[in-house]
């Protein structure tokens, strides 16, 4: 009973070849010669053809020319060995592989075949999941490689992952209602690339980006039809689709997302969902670095253009203080202050809204005269339309202020006119300077952006920043003088809550 024995020559066993008749994997016997003495239906279906009858015939009649040659010298080396052996080999005719496994007898061979297509497939995912995950740690890991370098690296990467032709790391604007690629990877024919901008509701990224939610569609015109007549789908052929939103500091930044224009053979896995997850969500960690980089940077430059003038200052004045000189003493003591403060709203600001802040009820019209005194002279050139109390650091406040009087002084000259006037949830400065054209509007608030040659283009990215800071809205539109109108919302008392 515990004797191993080799499978019987199905040929020499009548009962034995009823048996593997009903086997649902192939079974063929070969003679000496390599010819078939017999096959089961299930061999029959892999390798008959019309023209052939399969019983009598030589193998490599049966056989695609691609194996026959591998498939006859394993033959041979079982019965030169008369040992059994194990082989894979691909069958083209029913694009499947196969195992094969010779057991040699007196009178040829017995060769049972497995169809391995379906653990050749899984082993080929796994090896190739393996190749993208080691991939992928190379490019995360590499900090001296730049950060829109390893988005586009890893749109390429994962999308050979997915097997996608398509990846795209956006940002989207839904107020313009406008697409922006951010990166791309794609065919070398790709219509889109880096930088180009297509309306929002063509793409499917706009559900993700409004939603929150990661969207998966395999097909869209049964998973997803009401998507189906979108230009991105109806004329630019997308047919499948994996996004996931991306978020900066909380907010919505754009999308992560892999495309192609067939339907899926295969869904969308678990695995390929988690795995563009991981790495949306690292794309938006280093999108908020960035940021952060950016606004440490221009900090830096902000908290050096405000110090220049008080250090300046008390340099004039240290040697006179240190003689006993009163008067040098005082603005000595003035400039020292003015850069203490100076340096606790840089702080702020750098804090963000996490920033501890004193706060206080300030009287707007105030806050603006005392501005006013810094950046002119002319006390007639500021109109106080507004008896608002702002709930502010005052410090705060009135740097806000000194900054946004400067540029309309330094851009309109010394003999502008501004207005400082209510809004129903905030306040305006309003100036009758030439203003500031529509186009650029949206780059006044950058850092180094300037139009005035010995500027550094900072005053107004720290308002905008310290505003953030507030969680006030700042924006920048026309006054009804022509020139420039800088309008704050949100600034009641209690507004955030």
């Amino acid at each position: 009973m515990t004797e191993k024995r080799e499978p019987p020559d199905p040929s020499d066993e009548p009962d034995g070849a009823a048996v593997l008749s009903r086997i649902t994997d192939p079974v063929v016997a070969l003679d000496e010669e390599l010819r078939v003495t017999f096959c089961n239906d299930a061999a029959a279906d892999v390798f008959a053809s019309a023209e052939t009858d399969l019983l009598g015939t030589a193998v490599g009649e049966l056989l695609p020319e691609s194996i026959v040659t591998t498939f006859r010298d394993e033959c041979e080396h079982a019965m030169a060995t008369a040992s059994s052996a194990t082989f894979e080999i691909d069958h083209p005719a029913s694009d499947g592989r196969f195992e094969g496994r010779l057991y040699p007898s007196q009178t040829g061979l017995s060769v049972f075949f497995r169809d391995i297509s379906g653990r050749v497939r899984e082993r080929s995912r796994l090896e190739t999941r393996e190749r993208a995950l080691q991939r992928i740690y190379e490019i995360v890991g590499d900090i001296d490689r730049p950060f829109d370098r390893q988005v586009t690296e890893l749109l390429s990467v994962v999308s050979d992952a997915l097997g996608t032709e398509y990846g795209a790391l956006s940002r989207i604007d839904v107020d313009t209602d406008t697409y922006v690629f951010e990166a791309l990877s794609g065919p070398a024919d790709c219509d889109f690339e880096a930088g180009d901008v297509v309306s929002l509701n063509a793409t499917n990224c706009e559900r993700v980006v409004r939603s929150g939610e990661t969207l998966v569609v395999d097909d869209v015109e049964t998973d997803a039809p009401d998507l189906a007549d979108r230009t991105g789908n109806a004329e630019w052929g997308i047919s499948s689709y994996l996004g996931i939103p991306v978020t900066v500091e909380g907010t919505p930044y754009g999308t992560f997302c892999f495309y192609d224009m067939d339907p899926r053979a295969e869904s969308f896995s678990e695995w390929d969902v988690t795995l563009v997850e991981l790495l949306g969500n690292w794309v938006s960690a280093g999108l908020e670095s960035e940021r952060t980089d950016a606004r440490l940077e221009s900090f830096a430059g902000m908290l050096a253009h405000e110090l220049r003038n008080p250090l300046q200052i008390a340099h004039l004045y240290r040697q006179q203080a240190a003689t006993g000189d009163q008067a040098a003493a005082e603005e000595l003591a003035t400039a020292l202050d003015r850069m203490a403060e100076l340096i606790d709203v840089i702080l702020v600001t750098a804090g963000g809204t996490d920033s501890v802040i004193d706060w206080e009820e300030v009287a707007l019209a105030d806050a603006a005269s005392d501005a006013w005194e810094t950046a002119n002279d002319d006390e007639s050139g500021l109109v106080i339309e507004t008896e608002q109390v702002v709930e502010a650091d005052p410090t705060h406040l009135q740097y806000v202020l000194e900054n946004l009087f400067s540029n309309a002084v330094v851009h309109a000259g010394p003999d502008v006119t501004v207005r400082v006037g209510d809004l129903p949830t905030g306040f305006y400065i309003a100036d009758d300077g030439h203003g500031i054209e529509a186009a650029e509007r949206s780059q006044v608030f950058e850092p180094g952006y300037t139009t005035d040659g010995g500027g550094t283009g900072l005053g107004l990215t720290y308002v905008d920043q310290l505003a953030n800071t507030y969680d006030w809205d700042c924006t920048v539109t026309e006054s009804h003088d022509g020139g420039a109108r800088f309008e704050f919302t949100g600034t009641e008392p209690n507004a955030a809550d």
